[in-house]
This record gives structure tokens, C-alpha cells and sequence, in this order.
């Protein structure tokens, strides 16, 4: 008998609004830290120049674990140590 690996499912993308609800932040914080290239998310073509954004929670999560974790000294509020 063959050794089949299974593919795990793909992890869907989430819009801004979920990704946001899950990092305890606003919307538009969210929105502003993509556009810098602060966190991890992907931009797909949208109307004009406007990108609509997607993200993965599972790479929000781990970028919550590593890349916040190393700015956390500051004793800013989570919100304001993006900005």
C-alpha cells in the first residue's frame, strides 16, 4: 500500500474587518499598517489605486508572537506602538 500524504486544506483569507476583530484593533490602524508593509497581508487590485487587503490569521497570529513581542518594551498601548 502507498504511503498518500493528505494536502491540508488551504487557510482562507479574511478582510480587513475580521483581521482587525482578531488583533483587537481598529479597522482603519489595520488598514494603515498594511499599506506601510507593517504586517503581513496581501493587496489585491482594487477600484483606482486602492487596494482591497486580505489577510491570514495564522500569519497575524505568528507576527503578533514575534515581530510585537520585540517592540513591547516601550509600555505603549498595543494600538499605539504600531503607529
Amino acid at each position: 500500500m502507498e504511503n498518500l500524504s493528505i494536502a491540508a486544506p488551504l487557510e482562507p483569507f479574511v478582510g480587513a474587518q475580521r483581521a482587525a476583530d482578531f488583533l483587537d484593533i481598529s479597522r482603519k490602524t489595520l488598514l494603515g499598517l498594511a499599506r506601510r508593509g507593517k504586517i503581513p497581508a496581501h493587496g489585491m487590485p482594487g477600484k483606482g489605486r486602492k487596494k482591497n487587503w486580505r489577510f491570514r490569521l495564522s500569519e497575524l497570529d505568528h507576527w503578533m508572537r514575534t515581530e510585537v513581542r520585540l517592540g513591547s518594551d516601550q509600555g505603549l498601548s498595543s494600538e499605539r506602538k504600531f503607529l
